[in-house]
This record gives structure tokens, sequence and C-alpha cells, in this order.
């Protein structure tokens, strides 16, 4: 559940007083977690969200007065009317906050060519719409570009090539904008928050032609503190933060010993690959289910113990977190002793799709997908 926003705490208190601040992809996971820790701030907003009315009564039931906005970020002139309408509400803009992102999960060649355009579309395609749209008013007000990136905008990560692609293509654009905003003198500042394993629901939900889900991660950061970490950018902006231990880890095993981080991320491939559970089709990335706005998909999860570290105290994490975190690295490797058979062995490929995973839907009841994860 979303914490409570307590109106006892008054906005004019808040390090965004004031600001007038967009947050894209606000529907679920980080992007929900965000809305709250902004309204606390003080902040003034508009939500542009996959599930709007899942997410208007979020809104309503925590007492946070903002616009919430429906579009397919994937298209061009749905994002930029989206734009429109969040800035002639808040008249003007201070804070963007790009969150949105979909996935398909799956080898390169089970993943059917139009599933893989979509996840381009809507992560990277769909960010560069809203920051285009976005970026005269930012200037207008020497405003703050905050986008939640990834370990895999530096780290490969097999069975998401086309998430991962994306993310890779939103790290090289945003800092090519931010030395151009440099050179243009706009006052225009860029950030990037790069997280590992979050815990939200794009695993339970994802899109995925081998008919599985994938396994989840044994261990990953809960969306708050991912939430947090936006809004500390927000507040203080920095170029990028490679966010916690285990995910800075990962990035310079990569960097420095490569065969080494190789075989990790070879073994983690057969690990999403072992999942067992039957997946939704179409998934996520082309409908919604209809369930309520959530934070959480169900994956072990625990705070960041280097954050604090890297964004300042309110970053410091539950005092039980060494302990989850022993807990699910124990999980983990009790899982992985009984998977020692799929782990020592490569997982089949599934023959390429004759068509999307939207033409296999079993029926179109479901509520269409505005591609805002």
């Amino acid at each position: 559940m979303i914490p409570m926003f307590n109106p006892a705490a008054s906005p004019s208190e808040g390090r965004l007083h004031g600001k007038r601040v967009l947050v894209t992809g606000a529907s679920s996971g980080v992007g929900l977690a965000a809305v709250r820790l902004l309204a606390d701030e003080g902040a003034t907003l508009a939500l542009i969200a996959r599930r709007d009315s899942a997410l208007r009564d979020r809104v309503t039931e925590h007492d946070i007065d903002a616009l919430v906005i429906s579009a397919d970020l994937g298209d061009r002139a749905a994002a930029q009317a989206a734009v429109r309408d969040a800035v002639d509400h808040l008249g003007g803009l201070d804070v963007l906050i790009s969150n949105a992102g979909a996935a398909v999960f799956g080898h390169v060649l089970e993943v059917h060519p139009d599933d893989f355009d979509r996840t381009i579309d809507v992560t990277f395609f769909g960010a560069v719409n809203v920051v285009r749209e976005a970026l005269p008013h930012l200037r207008e007000s020497r405003g703050t570009i905050v986008a939640t990136g990834s370990v895999m905008t530096r780290v490969p990560l097999p069975t998401w090539s086309s998430y991962a692609a994306a993310k890779h293509a939103l790290r090289g654009f945003l800092n090519t904008l931010a030395i151009e905003e440099r050179e243009q003198r706009s006052g225009v500042q860029v950030a990037m928050v790069h997280p590992g394993p979050i815990d939200t629901p794009l695993f339970s939900q994802a899109s995925s032609p081998t008919g599985r889900q994938p396994r989840v991660p044994p261990d990953a950061y809960r969306p708050e503190v991912v939430a947090q970490a936006l809004v500390e950018m927000a507040v203080r902006p920095r170029r990028e933060v490679v966010l916690g231990g285990e995910t800075l880890a990962l990035e310079l095993l990569f960097r420095h010993v490569r065969p080494v981080a190789e075989a990790v991320l070879l073994q983690l491939d057969r690990w999403y690959r072992s999942g067992d559970e039957d997946a939704h089709v179409p998934g996520s990335l082309w409908q919604t289910d209809g369930r309520p706005a959530a934070l959480s998909g169900g994956i072990p999860s625990r705070d960041s113990l280097l954050a604090p570290l890297q964004l300042g105290s309110r970053m410091l994490p539950a005092p039980v977190t060494p302990v989850r975190l022993l807990t699910h690295v124990v999980k983990a490797g009790q899982r992985a002793v009984g998977l020692a058979g799929t782990l020592t062995h490569s997982v089949p490929e599934q023959a390429p799709p004759a068509q999307g995973l939207l033409a296999q839907r079993p029926s179109p009841e479901s509520e269409p997908l505005d591609a805002s994860a």
C-alpha cells in the first residue's frame, strides 16, 4: 500500500514547494511511490498514467491534489498533447520526472518484431516525445529533467534485450541533451537514477511470448527507495547515480572484469527463463488487467545500504535491511540448489512467433494499454 499522505505536514515546508512537476509512468511501482513523496515535498503535480481511473482513485484516497492524464506515450501526438495539457494546468513546468516504460520478456528471436518495437516506442521514443515537448517550458523556468534509467543503461540483460536497448538509448539521448543545454546556457539540468531490480508489478504482469512469466529476481529494491532517489535528484540534480551497492557492484564488474560479469549474466538468463507460471496474454506491454494501482509485484525487496552515502540521509534504510538482504541471499542460494539442473544448462528457445502478442489476445475485453508502466 502507498503510505498515507499526511495533511499535517504542510506542503509549504517541502523542498519542492511551488514547483510544477510532471510525472510519467505514475500508475504503478516507482512512479506511484513518487507521487506521494512529491506531494509531501509541496510540489504541484500533473501525472501521466496508463490506468488513469485507478490512479485517480489512489490520489483521491490519499488527499493528493493532482491532475491525472491518460495517454499512450508510444504515440507521439498523444504524448505531446498530454504534456501540453499538463503545462496548461500547471501554468508552466519546473520538473519533469520521466519514468514510463514497458517491456517484453524473451530472447531476441522469441520476441515478435511488433512486441520488440513496442518496447522501444514506449520506453525510449515515449521519453523523447515527452522531453521534446516539455523542453521549451523547462527552459523558461531553468528547470530539471529527472529520468529513471536502469543498470541496463550500462550492463546488458539477457531476456530483456529490447528494454535494455531502449534504456541504453535513453541514457545516450539524455547525456547528449545535457551537453546541448549547457552549451545553450538554458539552465536546464538533466539527472538520471540507475537502479537495479525493483519490486514492481513488471514481472507478474510481463508480456512473454514463451508462455511463461520470468522467475522473479531473488533480491530487489523497494519502489519507495527509487522514488525517494528521484525526489532527491529533483531537489539537488546530479548527472547520474548508479543507485545501491548491488547495482554498482554489477556495473563495476562488467566494466573491469567483463568475463566474470558475463558468466553471472548467463546464470541470470537461465534463472529468469526457469519460471514455470503461465504468462498473461498479451500482458502489460499492450493491455492493462483492471487491477488497482499497485506499488509492489511481490518480489523479495529491501532498502539500499549504500544509498544514504550517495544521496543523503533521507535514503537511510530500515534497521532490518541487513537481515533482509542476508535472508534473500540465503533463500536465493537454496533455490539455486533446487534449480541446479536448469542453471547448468541452456534453456531451449521457443520457435520465432508468427504473430505478436497483441494478435494472440484471447478476447478484446481488456482495457487498451496507454503505455505508462
